[in-house]
């Protein structure tokens, strides 16, 4: 039992496909809490397929906060992110209910987690495509060697494997040069007492799960979904379409490989992505209280009941 005086949130982490959404909806209808998401290619209405988004069932019975707010054409920064999650766990206290964050996008969850402090920077748009052309001419490590000399101090608060996010940061670090004031703030005491689940699948069984849940989406309208958001003239210009699952499948569409070989890409990037997520959720990280989803998910409910159970009071 914790009788610390913070607010009281529980955050729910891991890699893609070990079954958080599923976990974070249990927990809030065991500790009376509602789901704010964490999972940056969540926010993006209509994209909700190849994004493995909380259906409409499994959002029936638990108010989700964080999901369908954001036009696929959108900016949106962790700034901002910060801004709109921390409302959401004042809203979700206010009704005398327990914040559950659930996600798998690192940067978000820990920011929220520990507190950081983010100045927020306007896009310089022209910088952008620049950096972007950078990166297609060379590639990314170009760019994160340029960004380990101007700002060294934010290397380790930003995923280097992910262009938007190296991308951000040299923009953030340029405009910020003048000042030295650029990279995360973060402070000694966070500002929650949290409670954070984290939930671990082996290896083979994880790429196994991608593979079907590629199908699943195949099954549900992937490719539909993807020509839809083409349609509406979003295949040049939306950010979010960079995420996996969109950029292989809208590939295929413009016929440049069959469909085949864009469900193989998309297995590819998402397995590259859960090994990018693991650096983020590390194992031997003592603030994370990790379950194995392998071998014992039938005692995630006694797990709920008992230990988080019992922090929560």
């Amino acid at each position: 039992m914790n009788n610390s005086n913070k607010t009281k949130v529980v955050a729910v982490l891991g890699a893609t496909a070990t079954g958080k959404t599923s976990v974070g909806i249990q927990l809030a209808q065991a500790l009376n809490g509602e789901v704010i998401n964490a999972d940056s290619r969540l926010f993006y209405r209509g994209m909700d397929i190849a994004t493995a988004k909380p259906t409409h069932d499994e959002r029936r019975d638990v108010p989700h906060h964080l999901l369908d707010f954001l036009d696929v054409d959108d900016h949106f920064s962790l700034a901002e992110f910060l801004s709109k999650a921390r409302s959401a766990v004042d809203e979700v206290i206010e009704r005398g209910k327990l914040p559950i964050v659930v996600g798998g996008s690192g940067q978000y969850i820990w920011a929220l987690i520990e507190g950081w402090e983010v100045p927020e920077i306007e896009p310089d748009l022209e910088l952008r495509a620049q950096l972007e052309k950078q990166i297609e001419e060379s590639s990314i490590e170009s760019l994160v060697s340029e960004l380990r000399q101007i700002a060294p101090d934010v290397i380790d608060s930003t995923d280097l494997n992910n262009p938007r996010r190296v991308i951000r940061a040299v923009e953030r670090a340029r405009a910020g040069e003048s000042d030295g004031d650029i990279g995360p703030r973060k402070p000694e005491d966070p500002p929650f007492d949290s409670y954070l689940l984290g939930l671990s699948v082996d290896r083979e069984v994880l790429h196994q799960r991608v593979t079907t849940r590629l199908q699943s989406m195949l099954v549900n309208g992937w490719v539909n979904e993807v020509q839809t958001i083409i349609d509406a003239g979003h295949a040049d210009k939306g950010r979010a379409l960079s995420g996996i699952g969109y950029r292989q499948m809208i590939g295929h569409l413009a016929g440049d490989y069959d469909l085949d070989e864009a469900v193989r890409l998309t297995a590819v990037a998402t397995n590259r992505l859960i090994r990018q997520q693991s650096n983020w959720f590390k194992r031997d990280d003592d603030r994370i209280n990790w379950f194995d989803m392998t071998h014992e998910p039938d005692r995630i409910e006694k797990l709920i009941v008992g230990e988080v159970k019992s922090w929560h009071d």
